[in-house]
C-alpha cells in the first residue's frame, strides 16, 4: 500500500506543476472579459433599446447612436466608444459599466458633409479592444 501512495503523490505533483494542467485559471480569466451582447449603430435609443439599426445611413440623418449591451463585468468598470471617420478619430467617449449586464450608448452628431466610411471601436477600461463595427454615411 505504501509503494502505491508515493507514485500517486509524485504524479499529482507533476500534473499540478504542468502549465497545461492549469487550464481552469486561463478559462476563468477569459470568462472575466467583457463582451458585447448587443452592438449596433442606430438612429435612436428608446427605452434603452436601439431603434433604426443599420449599416448605411443618409448624410441627412443628423445624429447616430452607438448602442452596446455589455455583459461579463465583475465590478464597476468602463468602456470607451472611439468614433472614426475615414480612419481618423473624431470622438472618444468613456461610459460607465455598473453591473454584469449593462446597456449604454454614445451619440455622434452627423453633418451633411460627413459622408464617409465610419467605424466605432469599443475598448475596455485598460484600452484593450473588445469589438468594432463599420458603417457608412452616404
Amino acid at each position: 500500500m505504501k509503494n502505491i501512495t508515493i507514485p500517486i503523490l509524485i504524479l499529482s505533483f507533476f500534473l499540478l506543476a504542468t502549465p497545461g494542467f492549469c487550464q481552469e485559471t486561463g478559462t476563468a480569466a477569459a470568462s472575466d472579459r467583457l463582451e458585447l451582447e448587443v452592438f449596433a449603430i442606430c438612429r435612436n435609443v428608446v427605452n434603452r433599446t436601439p431603434v433604426g439599426t443599420g449599416s448605411t445611413f443618409p448624410a441627412s440623418v443628423g445624429r447616430l447612436y452607438c448602442f452596446t449591451k455589455v455583459v461579463g463585468a465583475q465590478e464597476h468598470t468602463s468602456i470607451t466608444h472611439n468614433w472614426f471617420m475615414n480612419g481618423k478619430l473624431k470622438a472618444s467617449i468613456t461610459l460607465p459599466v455598473k453591473s454584469a449586464s449593462w446597456r449604454t450608448w454614445s451619440l455622434k452628431e452627423i453633418k451633411p458633409t460627413d459622408v464617409a466610411d465610419w467605424m466605432v471601436e469599443v475598448l475596455d477600461e485598460n484600452g484593450d479592444p473588445i469589438e468594432s463595427i463599420l458603417f457608412f454615411v452616404q
